[in-house]
């Protein structure tokens, strides 16, 4: 038994010819009709160029335009130092001369007391404090604060009586400052 095939049509070659460059046959006719370099930014649409459509190594030194990377560019360490800059003008001395100075009340039974400190000449008063002499749970200091600029105060007395003899002691914390 003799199976005979039929030859195509002209007909049926001729439009599978026209499919076949339909469908492929124009983009490789524009790739080829356009000339080398006229691709920019014109006919590029935005965000088409990315990181991983550029081939390794092809954005080489000489075709980055001088002065368009910024510090954010680099990785740390890639960048020299630059030139050291010129010493600015010097700041104010601080403090110096730091010293505590403490006046103490009489010792005596009465139930109230009152003691100051005042800085020497030419020191400001930084800060301060006080206490009792010696330490009794039956009296407190009430208050202690700088008097002025230049003095630091307590107040003590008895909550409840002690019959007993104790004094109160202020204390300044002193220093030069500019």
């Amino acid at each position: 038994m003799r199976i005979s095939v039929r030859r195509p049509s002209p007909a049926l070659v001729i439009s599978c010819l026209a499919l076949t460059v339909a469908l492929g046959g124009t983009s490789y006719a524009a790739v080829l009709a356009l000339p080398k370099n006229s691709v920019g930014p014109a006919q590029l649409k935005s965000s088409a160029v990315t990181t991983k459509k550029i081939a390794p190594n092809a954005v080489t030194t000489a075709k980055v335009l001088n002065g368009s990377l910024v510090k954010a560019d680099f990785k740390a360490g890639q960048l020299p130092a630059g030139p050291t800059g010129p010493a600015g003008p010097a700041g104010p001395s601080g403090l110096s001369g730091l010293e505590r100075v403490d006046a103490t009340s009489v010792t005596n039974s009465t139930p109230s007391r009152t003691a100051a400190m005042a800085c020497p000449a030419g020191k400001r008063l930084l800060g301060g404090g006080a206490r009792v002499n010696p330490v009794l749970p039956q009296v407190a200091i009430t208050s202690s604060y700088p008097g002025d600029d230049n003095t630091f105060q307590a107040f003590a007395r008895e909550v409840t009586a002690t019959g007993a003899n104790w004094s109160l002691t202020a204390f300044a914390i002193c220093a030069v400052a500019s």
